[in-house]
């Protein structure tokens, strides 16, 4: 049986957490997630450079490692042996909340309806793409299948562990 609080819980953190991670980023230099914006965005900047590569980089693995916590934290809470679903359910729903935020809070709210000047790559002023809502959705739904690739992973290794250590 699903921990609905858990998941709650555990979303809610997660999703407080890497909203603090991106808006951050984005206040210290948008360019970090060029990659994420618009195509019409993409196309009035210059590529990143080396620097800025790096960085994002840095951020990635940062962000990786952040969404490997529900793992660890299933480990600590649940030494018990668990079965392959319910594990990957529950972390699919963790990650289901944090996408949500993201697309509701940041991309939708933050981006698309408030759009802060510190979230415009310098020479992108007044593209299209920071209004485009579509492009977020068409983000969240292709990130649904990413997710759930991430959580069968994290459970069928979860599981695994759960066998291995009785």
């Amino acid at each position: 049986m699903l921990d609905t609080q858990s998941i709650l819980f555990e979303g809610l953190l997660l999703s407080v957490i890497f909203l603090a991670i991106v808006l951050l980023s984005l206040y210290y230099n948008p360019r970090l997630w060029l990659q994420d914006f618009p195509k019409d965005i993409q196309q009035m900047t210059l590529p990143k450079t080396k620097q800025e590569k790096r960085q994002t980089i840095f951020l990635t693995m940062l962000i990786f490692i952040l969404f490997l916590s529900p793992f660890f934290t299933s480990l600590y809470i649940d030494n018990d042996q668990i079965a392959l679903w319910p594990a990957f359910l529950h972390f699919f729903f963790i990650f289901t909340i944090v996408s949500l935020v993201d697309l509701v809070i940041l991309d939708w709210l933050i981006i698309c309806f408030f759009t802060p000047s510190f979230l415009i790559v310098p020479g992108s002023h007044g593209a299209k793409g920071y209004k485009d809502y579509w492009f977020h959705l068409v983000g969240a739904l292709k990130g649904t299948f990413i997710c759930a690739a991430f959580a069968l992973l994290l459970a069928g290794l979860r599981v695994a562990i759960s066998y291995l250590c009785i």
